[in-house]
């Protein structure tokens, strides 16, 4: 297990993570969350020892993590760190290398990783001619290549297409399957939701919402009603009459495509379907728990720290 325990960082007068305490057991993808200059970057930093915390530490296997520890271990930097004039397979070969394994091996190992990751007709174009994007995931590549136990990566899908996504999503789920310890940051919140297991949220480098993606969202309390409707005239304020008579139900959204409801916990979801459909014909309607974005702003009660993709500002 990697655990951070009361790190906190300070940048001059500036404190940047804040008794930073939190586990990342094996076996799981655990997602470090929070927006730009929430203090994930420094706290990556924090487990391979480039950043030095002024108080507390980062443990390896209940033990202070040695310089031994984090030679084994992967990490993807937010800043792509490759030769652009080196070709794909002479790259991965070459970190591969480094690591210590044999040039055959090195180069299965390559292979194996490109396909996986949607690149294998890619594999002998030079770096500094391909993509962002594609460039993105051969630094994943690299990071992976040794197999280590322990895989830190930091902004693993900035910048990266609904493709690739998918692709890096799925060799990160299955290190995680395997056994290893995988934790990621992102400000992307709803775009990670189902990558993670488990996640924890920071904000100015302090914890403010940590534990199972699932167990967050149910102990909220809260969910969402969307009713695509044919019944009933809208009040002024577009709140169809037929939600006369129940309390807890805020009309959060209203128009042509129909309504979203605010339902709290104690309300019944099927009697205010059932009323909708006593109204007038329900053409559509869903229920849904509060996204990652939703409960990061009820645990700091920001305003708006999000854009409309859930990406913070």
């Amino acid at each position: 297990m990697l655990q951070f325990c009361g790190v906190t960082v300070r940048f001059g007068p500036r404190t940047v993570l804040d008794d930073l305490t939190f586990d990342v057991p094996p076996g799981e993808v655990v997602g470090l969350l929070g927006p730009n200059g929430a203090g994930k970057t420094t706290a990556m930093r924090t487990v391979f020892g480039v950043v030095e915390p002024d108080t507390g530490e980062v443990r390896w296997n209940g033990q202070p993590a040695s310089a031994a520890d984090r030679a084994g271990w992967g990490y993807m930097t937010q800043e792509r760190g490759l030769y652009p004039d080196m070709q794909v397979t002479d790259q991965l070969v070459y970190f591969a290398r480094l690591h210590g394994l044999d040039k055959a091996e090195a180069l299965r190992r390559s292979h194996d990783l490109l396909d996986r990751l949607g690149l294998a007709d890619r594999a002998d174009d030079v770096v500094d001619k391909l993509s962002g994007g594609m460039q993105q995931r051969v630094q994943l590549a690299t990071t992976l290549l040794h197999d280590p136990p322990v895989v830190v990566l930091d902004e693993p899908f900035a910048g990266l297409d609904p493709v690739a996504v998918d692709h890096l999503s799925e060799v990160v789920t299955s290190r995680a399957a395997a056994g290893q310890t995988v934790v990621f940051s992102s400000h992307q919140l709803d775009l990670v939701e189902d990558l993670c297991e488990t996640i924890v949220m920071i904000h100015h480098g302090r914890v403010v919402l940590a534990g199972r993606v699932a167990e967050l969202k149910a102990a909220s309390g809260e969910r969402q009603l969307r009713l695509r409707h044919g019944g009933g005239a809208a009040g002024g304020d577009g709140r169809p009459p037929w939600l006369a008579g129940f309390s807890g139900v805020e009309l959060l959204d209203h128009g042509p495509g129909g309504v979203r409801l605010r339902l709290d916990g104690h309300v019944d979801a099927l009697a205010v379907l059932d009323a909708a459909r006593a109204a007038g014909p329900v053409v559509d309607f869903g229920l849904e728990q509060p996204s990652l974005s939703q409960l990061f702003l009820r645990a700091v009660g920001d305003v708006d720290p999000f854009g409309d993709d859930g990406s913070a500002r």
